[in-house]
């Protein structure tokens, strides 16, 4: 079993092709494409009996899950201290050297726990990073809006994991997202019929 990631997945966060609006097909053909650049031994056509077969797929689609690596965007990452008593900030989108990744959370989570034993210690910290201004000026009129490519309210659309046998609460509100966006479609053609 192979299980492989797409980034940049698209040109906001740095791609040259947009893979969340391609068909799932295109993932795999590409996906094949590129294991056969990798292991020219063990798949492809060049190999007499084509070598290792696909024997079935899945496509997963999270928008959401990795943040976009571009230029200027690590002055809006936030510090592990927060103002707020024994409140401290840890993971791989807090401020550190790496990118979102498995390592850029070990260091975030490091560097939570420095901050943490400083205080404890008595010892002085790093600080807090300061926010950009016209970050907190657009926070007084900011409006939330719903997130772009998600798809119901259960932690799964939100790059988050469930336990999703047939009996759990998870299952049962993606059961019930997924019935409400259909009869909400359903309504907004039977509009565009009657107009």
């Amino acid at each position: 079993m192979l299980e492989l990631v797409f980034a940049p997945c698209a040109p906001l966060a740095g791609g040259k092709i947009d893979w969340l609006k391609k068909t799932d097909q295109e993932i795999v053909d590409a996906t094949l494409k590129e294991l056969e650049r990798l292991f020219p031994t063990e798949i492809g056509k060049q190999l007499p009996d084509g070598g290792a077969k696909l024997e079935k797929s899945a496509v997963v689609r999270v928008p959401r899950s990795v943040y976009a690596a571009i230029p200027g965007r690590n002055r809006y990452r936030p510090s592990q201290e927060t103002p707020i008593k024994h409140f401290t900030l840890a993971g791989d989108w807090t401020s550190q050297k790496f990118l979102g990744s498995m390592e850029g959370a070990v260091l975030g989570g490091k560097l939570a726990a420095e901050v943490v034993c400083d205080k404890a210690a008595g010892r002085p910290t790093k600080g807090l990073k300061e926010i950009e201004p016209h970050v907190i000026e657009s926070a007084k009129t900011h409006q939330a809006k719903e997130p772009w490519g998600v798809k119901g309210k259960s932690a799964i659309a939100f790059g988050g994991g469930a336990v999703l046998s047939s009996g759990s609460k998870e299952r049962q509100a993606m059961v019930q997202d997924e019935l409400s966006e259909a009869e909400a479609d359903k309504a907004e053609g039977e509009l565009v019929t009657a107009q």
